[in-house]
């Protein structure tokens, strides 16, 4: 299931480890590299300490803060699922689920004794396809599991009637990180496709397939996701919220793609009867129609065994695990070595039963004072938010009174949920690992298909409270801040005020601007896809856009490959103007007490100190060449160093030159 459209702080590629738990993580000033200019790289001044220090575990293709607090939060799961892994009497429910989830997936033995026979329904279910519209609703079938093949279907907010949850149909079904993995041409790409390619071949292999057949199945996966590719719209495209907002008649639907029996699918995706839905990319339908019919029934079942295989591939025999790694690991990323496998169940317990997980960890971990403090500097922000509009000179009074009233109707979620998910129907087995994962996953995406055709639920949490991160919901128009990342070096009750408005200051103003970046400012107050701007302001605000999509353009990620600016453009905007407003924010709460230096440094010196603090960061060639490709967020170096260059105020507190680097001409600003 999918399509909860949010807007979050960091990559979601998932939680990274290292090799061992790191220390408790504070501000500090032996992070810094005190012999660069500051006004020359700001960056490497403020974290320059911090990368030599903190090497690129094996196992990993980034480390970057962000990472070392989620380590440390794995390392206190980690002693929860152990606790709890016992089959001794008296646990309760959620302890129950949790401990035998995790230690199903770390018995190894019993995962390789067991081979496919967990899959085996599913495989069945692909082999005993009798036409190629069976085939399909197999795929429906798949879907619930978690495996994206061929399409996605899942349910959200309708874009222009955001208070009903819709069903919403759109692409997906391929294995590499982005559509250009299949069409660019560039040397990288192709020797990219090869190992692919020679991937696939092996895990079909490794599933029983003779090496012909292999060879041949692999040959076949790729065609039929580039095909899918090609039909796909580019991530740039998939920003704009009306280019993917097409609602239509099942009806309508059926006439672009004929081949699937749609209220079959539905149904057995789980979904109440469905008049209407969104299809986001209708013409990813009419190309995904155009593939089933240019190949072979045998060829589509191939394709759908790989997309199972590949799906659970960490849950199944080594073998499978280890070839996975290799290619997804290795290759795409530039890591070493795996991450053990305590590590990795860990995720996956927080993955598919993360909010009884969660609940353990909020017990020990997050208290009412974080709660209240952080509520305390949201209000603030707030506050900064509302002087900043009101004082705007390129926006009509019109839109500001509408940028106010959006501001005002601003819901803030901090730590955890009010009403914890209650997995009581999940049956979790301790002696089935990848069994677990297709029941938890087939839970989670019954639940979702039953809000079809509901008012949407505005309490509900879309990242786990271990979580570090934070979101901004457009729709729902609130922000979010799970427990997991409200802690040292984000907020951390020993430091000033100045390193904390910094840090989770700026996290805070981050996700608000995020309501008025340029995919946010298309919603108003009630979440909803509507147009609340006058024409001269709306070309206002393209101007000043324009300026970052230009700026962080021009930045280099590794060797030759500079950001995409558009890609990255609201969370561009959601850093510049979230800096601004944590400043803003500090300077009101300081105004009436003194401000003494601390470690030599003025309150307006750390503040900006522990902003960059939070995005010290090593990453591999491999990894940084992935994500200017599919990562919205700008890597941590220019994430700093962007914003700064566009703040007169960080100049003033360096005492910067004109013609220094860390000058912008002209300066870059909407918020």
């Amino acid at each position: 299931m999918f399509f909860r459209h949010f807007f979050a702080l960091c990559a979601l590629a998932g939680l990274l480890a290292g090799a061992e738990t790191p220390k408790a993580i504070e501000f500090s000033v032996g992070n810094m590299d005190l012999k660069t200019d500051p006004c020359v790289d700001f960056y490497q001044y403020a974290c320059g300490g911090w990368m030599a220090n903190n090497p690129i575990p094996p196992d990993q293709a980034v480390w970057v803060n962000f990472d070392v607090l989620a380590e440390r939060n794995r390392a206190i799961l980690q002693d929860i699922l152990e606790k709890a892994s016992t089959s001794k009497l008296g646990r309760d429910a959620d302890s129950q689920k949790i401990g035998d989830f995790y230690h199903a997936c770390m018995d190894v033995p019993s995962i390789d004794r067991q081979g496919l026979n967990p899959l085996a329904t599913l495989l069945n279910e692909i082999r005993g396809a009798g036409d190629k519209k069976a085939l399909l609703l197999v795929s429906a079938r798949l879907g619930v599991d978690g495996v994206s093949a061929f399409l996605g279907f899942g349910v959200g907010p309708d874009a222009k009637d955001s208070q009903i949850n819709i069903a919403q149909l759109g692409q997906g079904g391929f294995s590499l990180p982005d559509r250009d993995y299949y069409l660019k041409d560039d040397a990288k790409y192709v020797d990219i496709r090869k190992q692919y390619l020679e991937h696939v071949r092996k895990i079909l292999q490794l599933a029983g397939a003779t090496p012909a057949e292999a060879a041949a199945g692999a040959q076949a996966v790729l065609k039929i996701e580039t095909e899918l590719a090609k039909a796909a719209l580019d991530r740039v495209s998939l920003r704009d919220p009306n280019a993917t907002y097409h609602k239509m008649t099942v009806q309508q639907l059926a006439g672009l793609t004929p081949v699937v029996d749609w209220p079959k699918f539905f149904s057995l995706s789980g979904a109440p009867a469905i008049e209407s839905l969104n299809v986001s990319e209708p013409a990813f339908l009419q190309g995904l129609e155009k593939t089933v019919a240019s190949h072979s029934l045998g060829d589509l079942k191939i394709y759908l065994r790989w997309q199972l295989l590949h799906h659970e591939a960490d849950l199944l025999p080594a073998g499978f695990e280890t070839e996975t790694f290799a290619f997804f690991g290795k290759v795409l990323t530039g890591a070493l070595e795996q991450k053990p496998r305590w590590k990795r169940c860990v995720d996956l317990v927080d993955g598919d039963l993360g909010f009884a997980l969660g609940r353990k960890y909020v017990e020990e971990t997050f208290g009412v004072e974080g709660k209240q403090k952080t509520l305390e500097i949201v209000r603030q922000i707030e506050t900064a938010l509302h002087t900043d509009i009101e004082h705007l000179d390129w926006m009509t009074p019109a839109t500001k009174k509408e940028a106010l009233v959006k501001l005002a109707a601003v819901a803030n979620k901090i730590g955890y949920p009010d009403k914890w998910r209650d997995y009581s129907s999940v049956r979790i087995d301790r002696n089935d690992a990848a069994g677990n994962d297709l029941r938890a996953t087939e839970f989670e995406s019954q639940r979702l298909a039953r809000q079809i055709g509901k008012p949407v639920d505005r309490q509900e949490w879309y990242m786990t409270p271990p979580t570090v991160n934070a979101y901004y919901n457009p729709q729902e128009n609130n922000i979010n801040f799970p427990a997991g990342i409200l802690q040292p070096p984000f907020f951390d009750n020993k430091m000033d005020d100045a390193v904390n408005y910094g840090a989770v200051g700026m996290v805070i103003g981050h996700e608000l601007t995020h309501g008025f970046d340029d995919q946010g400012r298309q919603f108003d107050a009630d979440g909803n896809l509507k147009d609340w701007w006058t024409p001269e302001d709306a070309k206002e605000f393209e101007k000043r856009a324009q300026c970052f999509i230009d700026e962080y353009s021009s930045f280099v990620a590794t060797d030759s490959i500079h950001l995409n600016g558009k890609l990255t453009l609201g969370e561009n905007t959601a850093d510049n103007g979230g800096m601004r407003l944590a400043f803003m924010a500090l300077m009101d709460s300081l105004k009436s007490k003194p401000q003494p230096k601390i470690d030599g440094f003025t309150p307006e010196q750390r503040f900006f100190l522990g902003f960059g603090q939070i995005w010290c960061n090593n990453i591999r060639p491999e990894a940084a060449a992935l994500r200017a490709t599919v990562d919205p967020h700008s890597p941590g170096k220019h994430r700093v160093n962007g914003v700064v260059s566009n703040m007169p105020e960080f100049q003033k507190a360096f005492a910067c030159k004109a013609n220094q680097p860390m000058v912008r001409h002209p300066a870059c600003r909407v918020w």
